[in-house]
């Protein structure tokens, strides 16, 4: 880009870049792979790389005809699939792309428009590597099923199976399966190598078709659950670049551990902590970045546990109590295991003992503490 067309505020640039990263994150647009030389943006829509099997990949099985958005759902599809935990993006090309699963295999999708592009119709080619089980192929061709019905216009949606023996590989005619079913039956003999073909759906196909139906949600959970890691990440570099600290964490060093943990689980959600193993460089004076540090946070989360206050700690909560006051800065008592009140003792304490706490009464990964935390921070939570 030319320079005279760039923000002239390289700082403004930046928080512009972040935010639009941000965007592309929370849209499913993008997704972050790691390189050699740092992390990178890739977007599934714009592969320029023809992809070498089409239009007949090996193993094709199943065609997903349907109409609508056909960009926003292909790209949408990649993103989440390469995001679902169960599958994992190998590789990408040009309307293309191939996952290896969880559990071994690898399947595949492919794209074709049919007629003009702006038309909005278009097919998707099912295509998957003889080492997937059957169970991984069910899985994989629900979940695109599953997003088509959510994003593309259902009415147009149809399913062609395309029949292949699974011992040697040949195709069946198309008719000849049509006829069979009509007939009642749910299996052809192959024409090469004689082997009986099962010619039931997907949907049937397994003794407990509805045992996939949690899988499905679990790979939403987890495409979820990526999306929003990717969007936070993007809004913590926006407010580590402005020195915009949701929370600042005080606590006694001997439960560091345990901060540490939490200050990771909020960063997940988007709230920049400020501690002070990642605020304080080396060799640098405490006190001076605490005080900044408490100036820079828009509340506290003032930590107490059964081994008591830290050699700092009673000195930040004098000045938090100060802030609470006079600047109506929001204090947050966070209860670690071990302690069902707030003591009374060292007489600092008895400032908080008033305000609604939180208690994690056994470890850090209890769900209802950090939320009831995380909505304290954000200045939603109500006891």
């Amino acid at each position: 880009m030319p320079s005279s067309e760039r923000i002239k505020d390289k700082q403004q640039e930046k928080l512009l870049l972040i935010a639009t990263v941000e965007e592309l994150f929370a849209r499913e647009i993008a997704l972050r792979e790691q390189s050699d030389t740092g992390p990178l943006l890739v977007f599934p829509s714009q592969m320029t790389r023809e992809w070498p099997l089409a239009p007949d990949p090996e193993g094709k099985a199943v065609i997903l005809g349907f109409e609508g958005a056909i960009v926003g759902i292909y790209t949408t599809l990649t993103v989440r699939l390469s995001r679902s935990a169960f599958f994992k993006c190998k590789e990408m090309w040009k309307n293309a792309a191939i996952f290896e699963a969880q559990v071994g295999g690898e399947c595949g999708i492919w794209l074709r428009h049919i007629g003009n592009v702006d038309e909005g119709k278009a097919e998707l080619t099912l295509f998957f590597k003889p080492e997937a089980s059957e169970h991984t192929r069910l899985q994989f061709e629900e979940y695109v099923h599953t997003h088509l019905k959510r994003r593309a216009l259902p009415e147009t949606i149809q399913r062609r199976r395309i029949v292949v023996c699974t011992e040697c590989g040949a195709s069946v005619n198309e008719s000849h399966v049509i006829l069979r079913k009509k007939r009642g039956f749910d299996w052809i003999n192959c024409s090469v190598c004689d082997a009986r073909i099962s010619l039931l759906d997907g949907d049937s196909s397994l003794s407990s078709p509805r045992a996939e139906i949690p899988q499905i949600i679990k790979m939403d959970i987890a495409a979820d659950k990526g999306r929003e890691i990717e969007t936070a990440t993007s809004i913590i570099k926006g407010k580590e670049a402005t020195n915009d600290f949701d929370v600042f964490l005080s606590h006694n060093s001997k439960d560091k551990p345990f901060v540490e943990r939490i200050a990771e689980l909020l960063r997940q959600h988007g709230l920049n902590p400020w501690l002070d193993k990642v605020e304080i460089p080396p060799g640098m004076s405490f006190q001076k970045y605490i005080i900044n540090g408490i100036k820079q946070s828009k509340s506290a989360a003032v930590f107490i546990s059964t081994n008591g206050l830290g050699d700092w700690q009673e000195q930040e909560l004098l000045i938090l109590n100060n802030r609470r006051v006079k600047k109506n800065l929001p204090i947050i008592p966070v209860l670690l295991p071990g302690l069902n009140v707030i003591p009374d003792e060292p007489d600092v304490l008895l400032f908080f003992s008033e305000l609604n706490w939180i208690n994690f009464k056994e470890n850090v990964d209890e769900l209802e503490p950090l939320e009831k935390l995380i909505q304290g921070i954000k200045g939603l939570y109500k006891d």
